[in-house]
């Protein structure tokens, strides 16, 4: 026993030993963040091709990298974001122990000017990030280096706020699926056409934020497979930038299902989006959408799930009737107080609705009484002092109830019928999961409710029970 307990000890310390000054390593990650270090470590002894994945070097101080930086550590996955890298100090060799395996390398966040001459070497390469560094220019992204991991990559990202023109030589990633442009500089207002040009059959995915641009880019129209979109952030794009001709609505297999266009200076609902015949998730949030109350929202959208966060609302928008393929339904951080009979009731698919922080004091008793598919309602954060009554009316019963941050009232008057509806609920095999606190006794919702209405007077004479049984 004390040889095995020895031999257990001995394991440990080499274990232990083996992971670089300065690191922890676990779960084939070794974590290096935020822990000061000037230089790379030293990862001779760590044995990386059969232990372990990812380098996380974030947060550091790093500020060159040399042909012996990664000598023994071919890591699939390498994290360089929020150093002080710069180009100039980066060999032409510098990756030469992660040419045959690295996959994903961050480099954003750091001083590089352009990019770096030791990425043509990555055989590998499928994701890589450069945004927020000072790339000013198209050619702070060369044809050469491009060209060379254009065969497997297929995640990019780059992007600052100092960058004044786009960057041609991406025509080279003709394998792209997934690009992400994390701002541009605030001259840039406009993307040609061609923006593009060389994976318009393979992205899928297209991200596009914090920029100064005043139209969405006429050259999405030509991503014949794009599946999602996010242009995101850019205030200057307003109802008249949202342009039809910008959208691949010309298919006859339309693809695009997700759209996000939150805070995009917009009012209304651009009309693009009843062009959109795959759309089924769409997002405005941040918006302040005027005329959304208002005005209709024409054509046949089919978007299923809707996210109006923070725009502007003081009411549920009578427009959103139209929408009939809807079944979820985000209307936080909005001012919206009252829930009236009317508001939801020709929303006859809706499954799930969501209105947190939020002014909401007042559900009417018969608001969800149409909606028969709802099956969660979450008001968190909101000024309803009670379980809303409308709960009682709602057939089948809703699976979950969420009323966390709110101050509700917890008395017999009050929830009585809670209790006989939790059980009917209960017994009809659809149980109603409330959650919440209550803010006049020391005690959730659903404690309460178990615990203490069953001593209730009026229970007791609800359920017949001594003695306050009248039979």
């Amino acid at each position: 026993m004390m040889q095995l307990i020895l031999l257990s000890a001995i394991i440990s310390i080499v274990a232990s030993a083996s992971c670089p000054t300065g690191c922890s390593c676990r779960n084939r990650y070794v974590d290096c963040v935020g822990r000061r270090h000037t230089t790379m470590p030293n990862f001779s002894s760590l044995g990386v091709a059969s232990n372990y994945d990812t380098l996380d070097m974030r947060d550091n101080n790093l500020t060159t990298l040399d042909n012996t930086s990664f000598v023994g550590a071919p890591f699939k996955t390498v994290y360089l974001s929020h150093n002080n890298l710069a180009d100039r100090f980066i060999s032409a060799g510098a990756f030469e122990g992660l040419v045959d395996s690295v996959k994903i390398l961050d480099l954003g966040y750091n001083n590089i000017q352009k990019l770096p001459v030791a990425l043509k070497e990555l055989k590998m390469i499928e994701e890589l990030d450069v945004s927020h560094n000072p790339m000013r220019f198209s050619n702070s992204f060369p044809a050469d280096i491009m060209r060379a991991m254009g065969d497997t990559i297929t995640a990019f990202t780059f992007g600052n706020n100092q960058l004044v023109s786009w960057p041609e030589s991406l025509n080279h990633f003709v394998q792209l699926q997934k690009l992400h442009v994390d701002q541009l500089g605030s001259f840039m207002q406009v993307l040609t056409p061609e923006a593009f040009h060389g994976f318009e059959t393979t992205l899928l995915y297209l991200k596009i934020e914090k920029t100064n641009l005043i139209a969405v880019p006429i050259g999405i129209s030509k991503l014949k497979n794009l599946e999602e979109l996010h242009f995101d952030d850019n205030p200057q794009i307003t109802d008249k930038g949202v342009l039809i001709q910008s959208f691949p609505t010309n298919t006859d297999s339309p693809k695009l299902r997700i759209v996000s266009l939150d805070g995009d200076g917009l009012t209304k609902f651009p009309p693009v989006l009843k062009y959109l015949r795959a759309l089924n998730k769409l997002s405005l949030d941040r918006n302040l959408l005027d005329f959304l109350s208002d005005a209709s929202i024409s054509g046949n959208v089919t978007a299923a799930e809707l996210s109006l966060v923070n725009c502007g609302l003081d009411r549920i928008p009578g427009a959103l009737s139209d929408l009939h393929y809807l079944t979820h339904l985000d209307l936080s951080q909005n001012d919206i107080r009252t829930i009236e009979h009317n508001d939801l009731e020709n929303l006859p698919t809706l499954e799930q609705l969501v209105i947190q922080n939020a002014s909401l004091e007042y559900i009417s008793n018969n608001a969800f009484t149409a909606l028969h598919r709802l099956d969660s309602l979450d008001f968190r954060q909101t000024n309803l002092k009670q379980v809303p009554d409308a709960l009682n009316a709602m057939y089948p019963c809703p699976a979950k109830v969420d009323l966390i941050g709110n101050k509700v009232d917890c008395m017999c008057e009050t929830l009585v019928w809670l209790a006989t509806k939790t059980e009917w609920c209960q017994n009809h095999g659809s149980p109603m999961d409330i959650t919440g606190d209550c803010d006049t006794i020391a005690s959730t919702v659903k404690n309460y409710v178990t615990k203490y209405i069953p001593n209730c007077p009026q229970y007791k004479v609800d359920n017949n029970i001594p003695p306050y049984n009248h039979g």
